[in-house]
């Protein structure tokens, strides 16, 4: 029978604050060790979302910024990383993955990285508030470095699913970087991590996350973003900040008061919290690499980590040595912008853009009076070597009607055109495939002509709605069948089989040089094909790739002897 003592024991312990519960496991660092040991083995997810829950209470619920409590928070900061290491890799390596786990994986990451944030955050606004009273000052420079490191990751994450950040992330991140400033420990070197394989500082954390900002606008992967994030961590001794401008040395500023990034250097207002820096040192850098993979180093020995590779890093570079480089040298738009209102058709993916251009083709190919030439159009043809008139009145009633758009094709309004491009606002909630490198078919709503584009900027303006940059090519698209010549020759009844594989359709674009768009899958370099579709070549072998993204490759068309 239960005392009256063990009850009333047992209210006050429901009625204790959160923190000193004895089944809370975050109540001090021995349980929360104990409950992370006791965590499922095997499923990175759960685990990760375990302690993603129990990172939100404890930030929701903290009213205490003891040293027992800020121990128990880093523990779980720690313990939660190799877990997140890995869903931030399913997340990278998975880029046809469906929007509802695309958004599950997202949320999951960004959700854990926020609550880092935050967590850091708070306890660092509190001890400097405390300062002089405060019993744990001691570790403010390492807490503060984490956190500048996870309000890093906040933008990074924003910015690959090509989002603005709220949450007034910008400001956040200034102010952390002021308190390193007055705190005087801004170049204090340390490990953030007992795994980090390099020390840094509050002020190299602060320049990375300033210096992969200004080198996304938009226009990058994935992937891209991800691989520039670990090429910046050996790069940061090559920035610092400077409080005074110096006109021929600084490149870029950054606004401490504002919520915004990075800007290049236009006007400086001394009256504004402004830090400058310069990129040239960088860029000299940048140039030597580069030159060293042209000449057939590998990005390994370069360390450009073991996961690049040459094409990637190469045309990684050229965005680089653009986006990193002073207002007076940087690339000016090739041509001007032009405000526009016009309704085209889009369409997207290899194989819905060769359906496209077939359909477009094949009114040329059969009778302009049906589906086909009938039985009395061949007789005329046979006879007269034309289709009479007596004829195309009989069959006039097969004429073909006028072409519905198809499912695979959309309706887009441009907003703004050049001689090299569109620029549209779209609604996006559906269209799990809009991404930066996307291919796509074009052309004006009334016409029969396909042009080929590709997605180089986007911008989600919010759940529905995006800001896309499309370039177009200038050569136009032309339905082309591949033979592989490869294939083993052999005869049935004396008759020659070894064209019985089936071709592979690809757009030929005759440039100078010309080039195909195919499938990557059918990719092998030097490969030998018939071409069936163009009047230049009878056969051309597979050269260098000059762009791939997801789904299509272009590559040159080498000419081959017959």
């Amino acid at each position: 029978m239960t005392s009256l003592a063990d009850k009333f024991a047992s209210r006050l312990a429901q009625l204790t604050p959160f923190g000193k519960r004895n089944d809370d496991p975050l109540a001090s660092l021995k349980t929360a060790s104990r409950w992370l040991d006791n965590l499922p083995v095997g499923d990175a997810f759960k685990c990760q979302e375990a302690i993603l829950g129990a990172l939100r209470r404890f930030n929701e619920n903290s009213t205490q910024y003891t040293k027992d409590r800020l121990a128990v928070f880093m523990l779980l900061d720690e313990k939660s990383r190799d877990l997140q290491d890995t869903l931030v890799r399913q997340y990278l390596r998975n880029p046809r993955m469906s929007r509802q786990v695309e958004s599950q994986l997202w949320h999951a990451v960004y959700g854990l990285y926020w609550e880092i944030a935050r967590g850091y955050h708070a306890f660092v606004l509190h001890i400097g508030r405390e300062a002089g009273k405060s019993q744990h000052e001691e570790p403010i420079p390492l807490i503060t470095l984490r956190a500048i490191r996870a309000f890093g990751q906040l933008l990074k994450w924003y910015a690959i699913r090509y989002l603005p950040p709220g949450e007034k992330l910008w400001l956040r991140l200034h102010n952390l970087y002021r308190i390193a400033e007055s705190g005087g420990f801004k170049r204090r070197s340390q490990l953030a991590y007992a795994d980090d394989t390099a020390e840094c500082t509050c002020e190299t954390a602060y320049l990375h996350i300033l210096m992969l900002n200004l080198a996304h606008s938009g226009t990058l992967y994935p992937k891209q973003l991800d691989l520039l994030d670990r090429w910046l961590c050996g790069w940061h001794g090559m920035l610092r900040l400077d409080d005074e401008f110096e006109a021929d040395t600084h490149n870029f500023t950054v606004d401490l008061s504002a919520d915004h990034g990075p800007r290049r250097v236009r006007k400086p207002d001394s009256s504004k919290p402004m830090r400058y820096w310069d990129t040239n040192g960088l860029l000299q850098h940048l140039g030597t690499l580069q030159a060293d993979l042209q000449k057939g180093l590998a990005p390994v020995d370069l360390g450009l980590t073991e996961t690049a590779r040459t094409a990637e890093s190469l045309e990684l570079f050229d965005h680089l040595l653009h986006q990193w480089a002073s207002l007076a040298n940087r690339e000016q738009r090739r041509a001007p912008r032009v405000t526009i209102k016009r309704l085209v058709d889009v369409t997207h993916g290899l194989a819905s853009i060769l359906a496209q251009i077939k359909a477009a083709d094949a009114p040329a190919r059969v009778s302009p009076y049906g589906t086909g030439l009938d039985y009395n159009e061949a007789d005329d043809v046979q006879v007269y070597g034309f289709v009479t008139d007596r004829t195309r009145e009989r069959v006039s009633h097969m004429k073909m009607p006028a072409a519905m758009l198809s499912p695979d094709v959309e309706r887009w309004v441009m907003h703004d055109e050049s001689e090299c491009g569109y620029g549209a606002i779209v609604e996006s909630r559906d269209k799990d495939w809009l991404r930066v490198g996307a291919l796509i078919g074009i052309k004006s709503h009334d016409a029969t002509a396909w042009q080929l584009g590709i997605v180089r900027r986007l911008s989600r303006l919010g759940d529905d709605t995006s800001s896309v940059g499309i370039e177009t090519l200038t050569e136009a698209p032309a339905l082309t069948m591949l033979y592989d010549m490869s294939t083993p020759s052999y005869t049935v009844n004396g008759l020659d089989n070894s064209g019985a594989t089936l071709p592979h359709a690809c757009l030929w674009l005759d440039g100078s040089p010309a080039s195909l768009i195919l499938d990557p899958i059918h990719f092998t370099p030097g490969k030998v094909f018939q071409v069936h579709g163009t009047a230049e070549r009878k056969f051309i072998a597979l050269g260098n790739p000059v762009e791939r993204s997801e789904g299509w490759m272009r590559v040159l068309a080498e000419p081959v002897n017959s």
